[in-house]
């Protein structure tokens, strides 16, 4: 079993390029109830652990009686009954057929799609998976794609323009997202089939591909109270914008943020706006803004809603990952 594991695991790490470390095999939780491995799946500088349940055709495994238990995820030969009921109580899993589901994390599972609408092949999903193999600039036209998706279309040509790409490649981009039912090319608008999956796998894209090229620099206040002011003011900053924890800030009200994250053109213009001393570890880290079209939420002083969910699900801090849900819903709801 030990192989068939790693092998599953070693399949999924292949699909989404996300590191999968296996800490150990069978592990004895209580007197009732044990687990085949545990592990730790890794997005950008955070790891996700848990216990594995491999399920096994025709053996019907006992459960624990007690509560239920955080951070388990299913594996093995899952039904699709099985996965249809995973996703209902939100249970993360990972099937041999090839479909998987770790809620707000990254899903590729088309089976929401088979007991809401149409019925759909093992083929459909494993064309999902592959679409999302991109290269810099698809990840940055998707992210066109999910920060306009209120806007009103745009010819091919003017949307190569705004993404600074071919009009060849926006073109192959959206058959491709097309084709693999990711998009649907309406009369007036570009409209996501299912957008909570999109982001999923658009921030495992952007922190794989776009996030390392993204030049950096960090800063820090000068004193306690500017780092305070920083914390508590809603600043609109004249040369840049906020992502992360503070734009959640300034958008749900969430906890004082205790790191600063800003996109700018001309991060050191930034620097001199906010007064800020440039250090090796910082907490206020400056980025050169990536992308270069008008979005929803720029007049408000920060980025588009999806890459402040990328930027959150990008921390290590807890608090950062329950604001980042919050952000998915807000941006989600009116879709």
């Amino acid at each position: 079993m030990d192989r068939t594991i790693k092998s599953a695991l070693d399949r999924f790490s292949h699909q989404t390029g996300l590191r999968v470390r296996i800490q150990s095999y069978w592990i004895l939780a209580s007197i009732d109830q044990s687990y085949d491995a545990s592990i730790a799946i890794k997005i950008g500088t955070a790891e996700y652990p848990f216990w594995v349940i491999y399920n096994q055709k025709g053996i019907n495994r006992p459960r624990s009686s007690t509560s239920k238990i955080e951070n388990v995820i299913e594996m093995g030969d899952l039904s699709e009954q099985q996965k249809r009921k995973f996703l209902e109580i939100r249970t993360p899993y990972i099937a041999n057929d090839g479909d998987f589901s770790i809620p707000i994390i990254i899903t590729n599972s088309a089976t929401t799609k088979k007991w809401t609408s149409k019925k759909q092949n093992k083929n459909d999903s494993q064309r999902s998976g592959k679409a999302f193999t991109t290269s810099i600039a698809k990840a940055k036209f998707i992210h066109y794609l999910m920060a306009m998706n209120h806007e009103s279309h745009k010819t091919q040509r003017q949307i190569a323009d705004r993404i600074d790409v071919s009009l060849g490649a926006v073109n192959k981009y959206l058959k491709e997202l097309v084709e693999s039912n990711y998009i649907v090319n309406d009369s007036n608008r570009l409209r996501l089939v299912d957008p909570g999956k999109m982001l999923e796998l658009w921030t495992v894209e952007y922190l794989r591909r776009i996030l390392p090229k993204v030049e950096k620099h960090l800063f820090d206040a000068n004193s306690d109270k500017q780092y305070m002011d920083l914390r508590t003011t809603p600043v609109k900053l004249k040369n840049g914008y906020w992502s992360g924890a503070k734009a959640a800030d300034l958008v749900i009200g969430s906890e004082l943020p205790n790191r600063f994250l800003i996109y700018s053109d001309s991060p050191h213009e930034v620097a001199k706006e906010l007064r800020l001393r440039p250090t090796e570890n910082g907490k206020i880290e400056i980025r050169k803004k990536f992308w270069n079209f008008d979005w929803k939420e720029e007049k408000q002083g920060i980025v588009d809603l999806p890459l402040i969910y990328a930027d959150l699900m990008d921390s290590a801090d807890p608090r950062d990952l329950k604001i980042a849900r919050e952000i998915r819903e807000i941006w989600i709801k009116p879709l």
